[in-house]
């Protein structure tokens, strides 16, 4: 397996093997959109980005939180942009997939409306709970849910937890109730609040901090192998064959885009996230570091969309409900 300076290197190169760059771009600021809320994981990491980019490029680089939908609005918002260059958008491949299900918007194509500038990095899906949850592991969660006459609400925020949790209680035989949140942040809320008693979500430094405290814990990951950014959780997998799911995230742009600035911007990504620490301080965000190739996310996206496509076909899951 290549080492990643070795993968940032090769994708440097890529990068400026294309077209010329435009010089006159760019001649203002330019806006990144997020699909979700000030205070997630996906916030810490597409303002971080900003203002790593914002030398490098020349021009102020500002998010721009568009959520609602679960996700849908900020994704569509960036679609309909004009592809002058100076609309991104950052999220996961599966936040694009997601949007067909869940929005009656059908001149939007997750493969054709948007395409990939750079992935940036990947990270698993958590289950948590709150510290009153009587179980400390998945197996003992299992155990606990069991006894539940009513079943068990799950939180999270968008279609593919929803379809994860839809997931899980038909390979447990659990009932687990989805309960819908606008990200991250309103989630965690609710269940320090008492609302709810456990939810889906990616790491994230707020996360990270209320499990140091003992206020949640971490039942189990969605990771083929344990991982750093949740740390002493075991993969879901283990006692779930096939439960897994690792999210891609990174940057778009509106179709249309000149390749000339989505190299640039690329290549800008790419010697912003090449220096010494960067790979620990994505962790503390919430996100391992994986710079890819745009063809790459492509890929993946394109896998996304038929995993899901043929969960849905054994998972009947009623959006939006």
């Amino acid at each position: 397996m290549l080492e990643r300076r070795e993968v940032l290197v090769g994708l440097a190169a890529w990068a400026v093997a294309g077209r010329p760059w435009a010089q006159s771009w760019p001649a203002k600021p330019i806006r990144l959109i997020l699909n979700f809320p000030p205070g997630g994981p996906t916030d810490v990491v597409s303002r971080y980005l900003a203002q790593k980019l914002s030398p490098l490029l020349g021009q102020p680089v500002v998010v721009d939180n568009r959520s609602g939908g679960a996700g849908a609005v900020g994704i569509l918002a960036a679609a309909n942009s004009a592809p002058d260059g100076y609309t991104f958008l950052y999220t996961a491949t599966t936040g694009l997939v997601q949007v067909p299900l869940i929005t009656k918007d059908a001149s939007f194509d997750p493969l054709r409306s948007i395409v990939p500038v750079v992935g940036i990095g990947t990270t698993p899906i958590a289950l948590l709970a709150h510290e009153s949850l009587p179980a400390s592991d998945f197996p003992g969660f299992v155990e606990w849910a069991r006894k539940q006459k009513g079943g068990v609400d799950i939180g999270g925020g968008g279609p593919i937890i929803q379809i994860a949790t839809a997931v899980l209680s038909r390979e447990t035989g659990l009932k687990l109730i989805y309960v819908a949140y606008r990200g991250t942040a309103p989630v965690v809320q609710a269940a320090l609040g008492g609302e709810i008693k456990a939810f889906f979500s990616t790491p994230s430094p707020m996360i990270t901090e209320l499990m140091k405290t003992g206020r949640l814990k971490a039942l189990g990951v969605t990771s083929a192998q344990p991982s750093r950014l949740v740390p002493g959780a075991e993969p879901i997998a283990r006692h779930v064959p096939g439960y897994e799911q690792d999210l891609t995230y990174a940057l778009f742009a509106p179709a249309g885009i000149p390749p000339s600035v989505t190299e640039r911007v690329a290549a800008a990504v790419l010697q912003a996230l090449s220096g010494p620490g960067e790979s620990e301080r994505f962790l503390e965000f919430g996100l391992s570091l994986k710079p890819l190739p745009a063809a790459e996310v492509s890929r993946i996206a394109a896998r996304d969309a038929e995993t899901i496509r043929k969960t849905l076909e054994t998972t009947p899951v009623k959006f939006g409900e």
